[in-house]
């Protein structure tokens, strides 16, 4: 298969925004605030002292000795309270199905009939208890699983209510006990059936509740801003304003995607690591892409094997328990997160014009 001039996919996956917020006795909604503090930060970094040849620059004894004041953004868990509160919901819609656009009619038709195939196979299974496993661990809270015991609670569009008592004891590859591992089967099946069918509308409110010790340090999202105004702080957390104008931290809705779309084990025969979904396989935390043009394992590489895959998927339909190619699995994760798959149309080149020349205003 060729790449199109015009491919996309819309994504299936929509979480919200997620909240921090904490209880009293008169409130069941007290949005946690952020800080702002002026501290003296150090003259610690490399280039304060040294060129980049590593030579010691010339600087009288008192000069690293002297502070750098900045104002950033902290948050804290208010004194005495127990609890913190972490909420977002999740949308899923069955967009994997076929293209939202292609410009070639052939590449339409045969990218629904794989996403049918796929789904008569039982491939979006396997996806849907991944995405799940990210929810029920609470690895979308980050640096904030650092901490004592948390509950995950999930009310689903379906009336059902699903609760994993403590997140510290479930690891990805554990064996999870019964209690967790039929929640997991329960929820899973939800979203999978939200995947695979376009007239299902299905949602998800998700909240976690942090055992949190005194004054704890909590972890948001951070926005980025490309100047920042004199006496403003130099660090900013994202925030949400609720109905009474205060203004709650919080994660924005990529970072929570984000985490539950660290499902790719599949890019190594070994599975040591998660990578997000992404084309070309990057792990952040090394700077590198696992999945790089030269690999022939990127998502375009394996893409344009679009009939291979059908083939192989045709092989195994009829059978009790299909064994399902891991690059497929990998091929529809990345269809689920959406993007644009076309490739860039040629620009032709202008023509030289042949003829009488036009004279111009002013010629003889």
């Amino acid at each position: 298969m060729e790449l199109c001039n015009v491919l996309k996919y819309d994504r299936s996956l929509f979480p919200s925004k997620a909240v921090f917020f904490y209880k009293t006795a008169e409130s069941d909604f007290v949005p946690l605030e952020a800080e702002i503090n002026r501290i003296r930060g150090q003259k610690a970094g490399f280039t304060e002292a040294f060129t980049p040849q590593f030579k010691p620059k010339n600087l009288a004894p008192q000069d690293l000795a002297h502070c750098n004041p900045l104002i950033i953004e902290e948050c804290y868990v208010p004194p005495n309270i127990e609890h913190i509160y972490c909420r977002f919901s999740l949308r899923v819609q069955a967009n994997s199905l076929k293209p939202a656009g292609c410009s070639e009619p052939t590449v339409f038709a045969l990218l629904e009939e794989l996403a049918a195939t796929y789904k008569a196979c039982g491939g979006y299974k396997e996806l849907a208890i991944r995405y799940c496993k990210n929810v029920l661990l609470g690895t979308w809270l980050w640096r904030n699983q650092n901490t004592g015991n948390s509950q995950i609670e999930i009310k689903t569009s379906s009336g059902n209510c699903y609760q994993i008592a403590n997140t510290r004891q479930l690891a990805w590859d554990s064996c999870w006990p019964e209690e967790a591992q039929q929640v997991l089967d329960e929820l899973s099946e939800e979203l999978h059936v939200a995947l695979t069918d376009p007239a299902v509308f299905w949602d998800a409110n998700i909240t976690a509740k942090i055992e949190t010790a005194f004054c704890q340090e909590i972890y948001p999202s951070q926005s980025f801003g490309e100047k920042v105004a004199q006496g403003e702080a130099s660090k900013q957390f994202v925030k949400v304003k609720c109905i009474d104008g205060r203004y709650a931290v919080s994660f924005n809705s990529v970072k929570i995607g984000a985490a539950l779309q660290l499902i790719d084990d599949w890019w190594d025969v070994d599975g040591s690591k998660r990578l997000r979904i992404h084309e070309y396989g990057a792990d952040k935390e090394l700077g590198i892409a696992r999945r790089s043009p030269e690999s022939q394992q990127s998502f375009y590489s394996l893409f344009i094997n679009t009939e291979f895959y059908l083939s192989e998927l045709k092989d195994q339909v009829s059978k009790r328990k299909p064994q399902i190619n891991n690059n497929i699995y990998y091929l529809f994760a990345v269809l689920i997160k959406g993007g644009l798959f076309q490739k860039k149309t040629e620009k032709k080149k202008a023509q030289p014009q042949s003829g009488k020349k036009i004279k111009a205003k002013g010629d003889s």
